[in-house]
Parts: C-alpha cells; sequence; structure tokens
C-alpha cells in the first residue's frame, strides 16, 4: 500500500510538506560545499560572523565556462533572512549578497561590440561586481546537516568587460556547527 501511495506525486508532496512543516529551522555557524551554475562553478564557503545567522562572507572558486574558459574567484557580503512560504510552510532563508570577483580567461575572452565578437589578448583578467539573490533550505534532519540553495547572481564587469551579465546556480553545503 506505501508503494501505491507514493507512485502518486501529489501525495509523495504532501507527506513532504509535511515532515518538513512539522520540523524546526537550525541555524549554522559555518558551511562549505560546491555550486554548479550555467556558466561558473565551483567551491564554496559561508561563514557567518554572528550565531544568529544573519550576516557574513561567501567565497567561490571555480572554472568559468564563458568564451573559451577561465578561472574565477568571487567573495560576497552576505545577509540571510528566514521566511516561510504560507502556503506550504516550508522555511526557507531569502538570501541577499553584494561582492566582487576576480576571473582569468587564459585564451579568447571576448566583448559584444556591434553585434560582433571583439577578442582581447589572451591571459586576459576581468574584475568586476556582483549581487547576489537567492533562497536556501537548511535539512530539519540532525544527522544530514546539509543546505540546498538555488541563487541567481547578476554581474557586471569593469576591467575588461565580457559578453555575459546574469548567472544562475544551485548550491549544496554541509553545514557545520548548528544551533
Amino acid at each position: 500500500m506505501l508503494k501505491e501511495l507514493l507512485r502518486n506525486p501529489k501525495t509523495t508532496l504532501l507527506l513532504f510538506v509535511l515532515f518538513v512543516a512539522a520540523s524546526s529551522q537550525a541555524q549554522y555557524h559555518a558551511a562549505i560545499g560546491v555550486k554548479g551554475a550555467k556558466f561558473g562553478s565551483g567551491i564554496t564557503a559561508k561563514y557567518f560572523f554572528w550565531p544568529d545567522n544573519a550576516t557574513g562572507l561567501e567565497i567561490v572558486l571555480g572554472h568559468t565556462r564563458i568564451a573559451k574558459g577561465g578561472w574565477f574567484t568571487t567573495a560576497f557580503y552576505e545577509n540571510q533572512i528566514p521566511f516561510h512560504i504560507p502556503i506550504i510552510q516550508l522555511p526557507l532563508d531569502l538570501i541577499g549578497g553584494i561582492g566582487g570577483h576576480v576571473n582569468y580567461y587564459p585564451h579568447r575572452y571576448y566583448k559584444i561590440v556591434e553585434g560582433k565578437a571583439d577578442y582581447y589578448n589572451d591571459n586576459c583578467i576581468a574584475i568586476g561586481v556582483d549581487v547576489l539573490v537567492g533562497v536556501e533550505y537548511l535539512s530539519p534532519i540532525v544527522w544530514l546537516p546539509v543546505a540546498v540553495g538555488i541563487e541567481a547572481q547578476p554581474f557586471m564587469e569593469f576591467v575588461n568587460k565580457g559578453p555575459e551579465f546574469l548567472d544562475a546556480s544551485i548550491t549544496l553545503r554541509y553545514v557545520f556547527n548548528r544551533f
């Protein structure tokens, strides 16, 4: 009978929502994990200054698929605010952040000029500012200390402007020091 219940997507979703609604969201002090994005994927680390889980820093190191590929580092100053979706009572954190990035492109990095690619020299460095907007769900299961997030990251480069201006990602982090 349980198999039949779980085959129905509505029943499975309802059981998940009831499980999450019955759980309380824990806070954490630090996390490390991976970020998979349209353009820039890599390793991410997050650290909160105070145990209220409100403000902190995030650093991302990884590989970018813009142009012929390259490497990047991004740092954010973030604020994380808990909120609940009234219909399903899902405990989420709204994330907002501002920061900057430095990207390195060994070959074929370019900007768009009059609809065409205008290539920079090899070994190009691009520097810019970033904004981060996202939501994060922290697993209420004590033996599964992970946080899952969905983020949008608009950015603008001031040094060696590139062809893109928006990235979207999914994050998965292992959390430390749950409160």
